[in-house]
Formats: C-alpha cells, structure tokens, sequence
C-alpha cells in the first residue's frame, strides 16, 4: 500500500503535464533585461490629460514630472525546457507567454528632490516625494505601490520602454520657481537620476 503511494506521488507531475499538453506551441524563450537611463520632463495637467511641457510656468495645481525608464535586453533568449514533457502548452491548456524578459536589476525606491526651497518643511535638497503620485492608465497610485506593479515579468520588447507620470499633489503655497530631481534606485546598488527644467508654479 505504501508502495503505491509512493509511485503515485511520484507519478502525479507527470501525470499532471500529460493532462493539459492537449496541443503542441513552441517552449517559451527567457531572457533578461537591465534599466539603463531616465528622461524627465515637466507636465502640464491642465487639459484633458497630462502633456510634456517646454513652457517657462505652470498651473502648481497641475504641475508633473514624466519620467521615461530606459530598459535594455542584455541576453540572447534561450528556451525555457520543461522538467517532463518538452512540449509547450496551448494557450487553451495554460500555455506560458512565447517570450519571457526577467529584470536582472529591480527597481526598489523612486524619490523625488526639491532642488529649490518648496514650503517651510522642505528647503532645497528636500525629499517631497510624498508630495507626489503616480498616475499609469486611469488611475493613482504611491509610489511604493506603483513599484510593486511595474517589477514585473515583460512579455515584450516594446515593454522595454516604460514612462510614468508623478503628479504633484500637495503645491507649495506661494507662487515660485522650481526644478526637481528623480532618482531610481536599483537592487544592484546603482542610481539612475535625472534632473527636470526650471520651471515657475503659479
């Protein structure tokens, strides 16, 4: 009896990938990826949806800072091999995403700098990034959060290019000039920065 539980349990992976492998699509191909560089820009939010802007003053009520991350590939895309069945799965059966870019360097922290005074808690060189939040599709979210989503898996290359939007949610009380500093920090110990425009909130 024991015997048959055992080879059961043993069997049961096997058995496991014969039931789903219903139809043949090719294994998937795993490669890696690294963040390299960012571009910032100031935004306007005062239309109907945030825009990059050249201009010399903004509304602070809708002022933004657009960050885009550059992400490179950095391996060849090798193919993922089962433990049992070579065979890939049907996307009807569970079949795995075709291509599969893994982050060799996550993202682990986005902070934002006041380079000029900004309120009388946060003179320059003050961190305000609590002032901020990210606005990706239709909908906010902190920072904190925002970083938990976008760590993930790409399916793609286009995905490689990731851009997102802090939107400044608490302006400084008077009229002034500014400019701001993003910093990404990775978990490889790196610092990607980038540096806004100076720019007038009024």
């Amino acid at each position: 009896m024991k015997i048959n539980k055992i080879l059961l349990l043993l069997l049961f992976p096997l058995m496991a990938e014969v039931l789903v492998a219903c139809c043949d699509c090719t294994d998937p191909l795993i490669g890696h990826y690294t963040n390299k560089t960012i571009v910032v820009n100031n935004i306007d939010n005062s239309g109907s949806e945030p825009m990059t802007t050249t201009a010399n003053s903004v509304p602070k009520e809708a002022y933004g800072i657009r960050t885009q991350l550059n992400r490179e590939e950095t391996a060849c895309l090798n193919p993922f091999k089962y433990l049992f069945i070579q065979t890939a799965y049907a996307t009807s059966c569970g079949c795995p995403p075709p291509n599969q870019l893994l982050a060799r360097d996550s993202v682990i922290a986005i902070q934002i700098f006041t380079l000029n005074d900004f309120d009388v808690n946060h003179p320059a060189n003050s961190d305000i990034s609590d002032y901020f939040k990210i606005f990706k599709g239709s909908s906010f979210s902190t920072i904190a959060n925002f970083i938990k989503m976008y760590n993930t898996v790409l399916y793609s290359k286009s995905e490689l290019e990731l851009s997102f939007d802090a939107l400044l949610m608490i302006p400084p009380n008077l009229n002034q000039n500014n400019y701001f500093k993003i910093k990404i920090i990775l978990s490889d110990g790196r610092t990607l920065e980038g540096t806004t425009t100076s720019i007038d909130l009024i």
